[in-house]
């Protein structure tokens, strides 16, 4: 078993249960992207017997974040070791607390690694040096000028070995032993992340985190349940967005983790209909960077199926579901919060003007319906206009419709709220494939119709997001009854039922979360995460229908947001 933990700075990944870390990413607005260091981060600790075996210590992940090892195979006592990422820090701390003991940290460097989507392997020059002003080992890379440095410190009394590749710190105490390990975008931003650790010690930086995330969990009778949703509401806090090191702005990716196949890159729809509500949920400040964000750097190119993270074009294509998603975001965020001020925004006020122009590039030629070029699973679509997606574009303007309410121009707000009347209308007209008595999931007006799901832009959240109303009401229900049912071929059985598509043939934990919306069927999304490991806890992009172990896509960290959101607002409605 493998874990994660991070803060706004830095991601761990692969955290083994003797502490060791298998690599850490931060982000780069410089690279544009996310930076994966291939890495081997390990911890020797000796007593008065010898070197201590790790591997048989009592691991436990602290508030679902903090992982901690207690070692009981010595004598005179236990020894407790904290792996902690201390909020809003650069770096991260190894504390150990035991009696006569002689640690040692090992760090060695394999590769560099930027992810932007793909992953592009780099060769920076870097050396290694001991700052014998600070007593601390540095590692320094370089691409013409300084690109990263990691600090390390082993504490006043420290000693380092270092090789070409390797660093070794060591240190002796009678009762507790701090390694700090900084970073920076150059030595003594590095340096001086050390020095801030040991000027306010462990407790301090321990104590805040263990608040915030208690602050932050929800018990469940269910503790598999339990499990899954503060694993995930976490991972998806700290993974699917963060401070980048060269410049300090937040920016939101579908995952820092490497091991998501499209990490380090941005998604309207995986940021806001599924990242966004968590956030918003423990974070209200948090959330209201995002949106600045989202509208100042992204909104450029709001649609475009994916971007770098400033904003500019990665992967070309339209999806409707991306343009509608920052509206449905900022509405949400506004009634929640009763906070009206990103409306005066001079970006927002831009985007809000020309917002019109960019829908109609998609319009149908005589009815209220906006074409997509791509699914919400990123796919190609078999028809140009997408049920779902065509829902959140009424979503939208109702948004719309609501924003210039507030700014008190009742002229606009009326225009865009009769827009969505005759989307409305106009989408109920021809979505319906009378032939089967279902919505479609993609039409052409010409009576071809498309019978499909797909977790990204299910059908199942029709009715969570308004839409379905009495004249809707039994072609929906027979849409469902038809979801989960063996004529849907991308419905699957077996250790637990939920639905996959074309793009992973296996069940998505995301329709498991779709699932926990929809009333009569309800059941499949409490059964799946009642009894699903995912990855070890943490959100995929589909499992086994065997065992209910990851399958595809793992680490994906927007997807682990909407989940806890799911299970959160399941609950409270229950």
């Amino acid at each position: 078993m493998t874990y994660y933990t991070g803060n706004e700075y830095i991601s761990l990944i692969n955290i083994q249960e003797d502490l060791t870390i298998n690599g850490l990413t931060f982000l780069s607005m410089g690279l544009n992207g996310n930076l994966f260091v291939d890495c081997k981060i390990h911890l020797k600790i000796f007593n008065k017997s010898g070197l201590i075996n790790l591997k048989n210590s009592n691991f436990k992940l602290n508030n679902y974040w903090i992982p901690e090892l207690f070692v009981n195979n010595h004598s005179p006592k236990e020894i407790k070791i904290t792996l902690l990422t201390p909020k809003e820090q650069r770096g991260f701390i190894y504390n150990i607390k035991g009696k006569y003991i002689y640690a040692e940290l090992h760090f060695e460097y394999k590769n560099l690694f930027l992810n932007i989507n793909t992953s592009h392997k780099l060769n920076p020059i870097y050396e290694i040096y001991q700052n014998k002003w600070f007593n601390q080992a540095v590692f320094k890379f370089m691409c013409g000028n300084s690109l990263f440095c990691l600090a390390f410190d082993a504490g006043k009394n420290g000693d380092y070995k270092v090789n070409k590749n390797k660093i070794i710190l060591s240190s002796k105490s009678n009762n507790e032993i701090n390694f700090h390990i900084g970073i920076g975008p150059e030595d003594m931003g590095a340096i001086s992340s050390c020095i801030h650790f040991q000027r306010f010690g462990f407790e301090k930086f321990y104590n805040e985190l263990t608040q915030w995330l208690s602050s932050n969990m929800t018990e469940y009778k269910n503790k598999n349940i339990e499990r899954i949703y503060n694993t995930n509401l976490f991972f998806n806090y700290f993974f699917a967005n963060g401070k980048t090191m060269d410049t300090d702005d937040i920016v939101c990716v579908t995952s820092r983790s490497p091991e998501y196949y499209v990490s380090g890159a941005y998604w309207d729809r995986d940021t806001l209909l599924w990242s966004f509500p968590s956030i918003l949920m423990i974070d209200k400040k948090r959330a209201k960077e995002i949106l600045q964000y989202v509208f100042k750097v992204q909104g450029k190119n709001f649609g475009i199926h994916s971007r770098q993270i400033n904003g500019n074009i990665l992967e070309c294509g339209f999806e409707l579901d991306e343009l509608c998603a920052p509206f449905i975001a900022l509405e949400s965020y506004i009634k929640i919060t009763k906070d009206n001020s990103l409306l005066k925004k001079e970006y927002v006020q831009e985007i809000l003007n020309n917002i019109k122009d960019i829908f109609y590039k998609y319009k149908h030629n005589d009815y209220m319906l906006f074409k997509t070029e791509l699914r919400p699973s990123d796919d190609m679509s078999c028809y140009p206009y997408n049920t779902y997606d065509n829902v959140l574009a009424w979503r939208a303007f109702l948004a719309l419709s609501y924003f210039y309410k507030i700014m008190k121009n009742n002229k606009k707000s009326e225009q865009w709220k009769q827009l969505s009347q005759v989307l409305k209308k106009d989408l109920k007209q021809f979505c319906i494939d009378k032939k089967n008595n279902v919505i479609s999931y993609e039409f052409d007006t010409f009576g071809n119709y498309l019978l499909y799901e797909e977790p990204p832009g299910s059908l199942r959240l029709l009715d969570y997001y308004g839409f379905i109303d009495k004249d809707l009401k039994n072609y929906y229900e027979n849409t469902l009854k038809w979801s989960y049912s063996d004529n849907n071929s991308y419905f699957y059985k077996g250790f637990v039922s939920e639905s996959g598509c074309s793009h992973a043939k296996f069940p998505w934990p995301l329709s498991a979360a779709n699932s926990l919306f929809t009333e009569k069927y309800k059941r499949y999304g409490i059964d799946f995460f009642s009894k699903c490991k995912m990855d070890n806890y943490y959100a995929a992009e589909s499992i086994d229908k065997k065992n209910g172990f990851v399958k595809t896509g793992k680490a994906f960290a927007t997807c682990a947001g909407f989940i806890s959101y799911a299970i959160k607002l399941f609950f409270q409605n229950v």
